[in-house]
């Protein structure tokens, strides 16, 4: 892998925040490697914390760090006032920045901004989700599309976390004169341990990781896993994260009376114990709802990667196109939206150990392929 000298360059990443994300990973591949690092994030409105915050690091030292007073408004506010604190600390704290990236589009509009009056000498459009119909109210909606076209405009560069999103925004008038521009930037891994030897792993344990939100398919996947058990009674199933359906599900598993064979652990705060749940797991699962309005057929999650990362086959609906990779390098099964499809590839992967064994060698294989040091140092290849 080519490395690139980014030590006489300066960055500045800019990001909204609600848990970690590839714009942390960025920070974390950068701030050693470049001369001056600027890290901003600015939390959503209805976060916990609201307060925006800015690291500066110098040749890989933390040499300021600051944070605004919390605010609560309308979030239409929080984005004015996103793009206001932004240029005020760019002006305030930078003479000139080589290369600004704006996770989002209105942070990619601040960059342009801030690359007109000169304080800016390319700006890098990150697109770290997108979807035709991102808000329900069409007003909100042709706001958010006016802006994603200007960043693709006015931007040097556009990140996408998926190729998927270069098509849909030519569906919506964008001319493929930009298609040169952007770049296919998906999410990395982090391989962090050596895998468990299949001999320590709990031959039975499928896991759910991830926000409990709908279009997840986390209630299909409890559906399922009452077919799986009367087939396998030691199936069990571990769902690992909190969200606002975390409720129902509960209720849902009492209701089918699975209660000792799904378990719930609730929010966890910190991802090394994410990833100590995972570690032992024989299978895990990604059943996505094939939904138009779903966000995660145009993007590229990061859940897949979490599971390869801790050489885990994956059972994943064919939404985003990370399932057809998956499958591809026999690393788990791609399956449509399905109760019986799903609850087939689990009794299929729970059964046959010949099929296991190589699918969680082929995992790890693919995870390494996906570093967040070779996507990022890739897309900095191309950007430069």
């Amino acid at each position: 892998m080519k490395r690139i000298n980014l030590s006489k360059l300066s960055f500045v990443i800019v990001t909204h925040v609600y848990a970690t994300g590839p714009a942390f990973k960025l920070e974390e591949y950068l701030r050693d490697k470049a001369g001056i690092l600027i890290f901003i994030g600015h939390p959503f409105s209805y976060a916990k914390e609201t307060n925006s915050f800015l690291r500066i690091y110098k040749n890989g030292k933390l040499i300021r760090e600051s944070k605004l007073f919390p605010l609560k408004a309308p979030e239409i506010i929080f984005y004015i006032k996103d793009v206001a604190i932004t240029l005020w600390w760019i002006l305030h704290y930078a003479k000139k920045i080589d290369y600004f990236i704006g996770c989002d589009n209105m942070n990619a509009f601040s960059g342009n901004l801030l690359k007109i009056i000169g304080r800016v000498k390319y700006t890098v459009f990150y697109t770290i989700d997108y979807v035709p119909q991102r808000f329900k109210n069409n007003i909100l909606n042709s706001i958010y599309h006016y802006f994603d076209r200007h960043a693709v405009k006015k931007s040097d560069k556009v990140w996408n976390l998926s190729s998927n999103m270069t098509l849909e925004r030519e569906k919506r008038g964008v001319s493929t004169i930009y298609r040169k521009k952007q770049i296919a930037v998906p999410i990395g891994t982090d391989i962090s341990s050596p895998p468990l030897p299949f001999n320590k792993i709990d031959r039975y344990k499928i896991v759910h990781m991830g926000h409990l939100l709908p279009k997840q398919g986390v209630e299909m996947l409890v559906l399922a896993m009452k077919d799986v058990i009367k087939k396998i009674p030691r199936a069990h199933l571990l769902i690992i994260g909190g969200g606002p359906i975390e409720k129902k599900l509960r209720k849902d598993v009492l209701g089918l009376k699975l209660e000792k064979n799904i378990k719930f652990t609730g929010f966890l705060e910190k991802f090394s114990d994410v990833q100590k749940y995972l570690a032992n797991s024989a299978i895990a699962v990604a059943p996505y709802a094939d939904d138009p309005n779903n966000y995660t057929r145009y993007t590229d999650p990061g859940k897949p990667k979490d599971y390869i990362a801790s050489s885990i086959p994956v059972v994943i609906t064919k939404v985003p196109n990370v399932a057809y990779e998956i499958e591809k390098n026999r690393c788990g099964i791609a399956i449509e939206y399905n109760k019986n499809e799903l609850v087939g590839a689990l009794v299929e992967l729970l059964t046959d150990e010949k099929m296991l064994i190589e699918f969680r060698k082929n995992a790890i294989k693919m995870a390494k392929k996906y570093t967040w040091d070779i996507i990022y140092n890739n897309a900095l290849e191309e950007t430069l």
